[in-house]
């Protein structure tokens, strides 16, 4: 496993480390044509910026796990609050892909003992997923209600779905449902283990509904009565 995690860091990285060379040397070189280059390429940069910095945050909450080191900061927060966070960090990157994010919270939902940053990278990585997954049908919904007794935050795509024995398999480390589509929109098969981390950090559960073709539905549920 240690091979393994070693071999994904590096190929990871390394796509965004040099994109981002080659651009910054342009730049620095004075070889851009005009001013809207010149800032195309800036929006490159800050943009391969947060990606490598997301997956540094995954990278170190997976090593955080390896520790069983659950060190987080539980406090009162507002689910909308969590759902609306998360939604404004990918709304480029939605743009870019041509995904389309509707966003549902229902009224008057009592807070929840969490981690704010944990359960936004929740949220995060169960978004970037439904847009990697997502072929001709790019539309993906993301819901916050309230069902007995617990807060629930709905993640659901009409992507590729899964088959029951990919969906037996899809929490552990390093597993990839579709190596080819993989292989095209990158990722490291860490960003569920890391989900199904923090939930069970925060004492909730995540259930899982899908169908080969037809997309498929995440919900996390979190009860609100987490100890630290």
């Amino acid at each position: 496993m240690k091979n393994d995690f070693v071999a994904t860091v590096t190929h990871e990285l390394k796509t965004p480390l040099a994109s981002t060379r080659m651009l910054v040397d342009t730049l620095l070189e004075g070889r851009c044509k005009s001013d809207q280059q010149q800032r195309e390429y800036l929006e490159l940069i800050a943009r391969e910026n947060k990606r490598l910095s997301r997956l540094i945050d995954n990278f170190l909450t997976f090593s955080r796990m390896e520790r069983n080191k659950r060190s987080l900061d539980f406090e009162e927060v507002a689910p909308g609050a969590l759902a609306n966070t998360a939604v404004e960090t990918v709304h480029e990157n939605y743009e870019r892909c041509g995904c389309k994010l509707s966003i549902e919270v229902a009224e008057h939902l009592p807070d929840i003992t969490a981690d704010r940053d944990s359960m936004v990278q929740v949220l995060l990585n169960l978004l970037d997923n439904a847009c990697k997954y997502s072929e001709d049908d790019k539309l993906i919904k993301l819901s916050v209600f309230e069902r007995d007794h617990a807060v629930c935050f709905e993640v659901a795509d009409h992507g590729i779905g899964m088959s029951p024995r990919e969906r037996s398999k899809i929490f552990d480390r390093f597993y990839q449902v579709d190596q080819s589509m993989t292989r095209k929109v990158g990722g490291a098969g860490l960003g569920l283990s890391i989900v199904k981390f923090i939930v069970d950090a925060h004492g909730g559960t995540i259930d899982i509904e899908s169908e080969l073709g037809k997309g498929s539905v995440f919900t996390v549920k979190i009860t609100g009565n987490t100890e630290e």
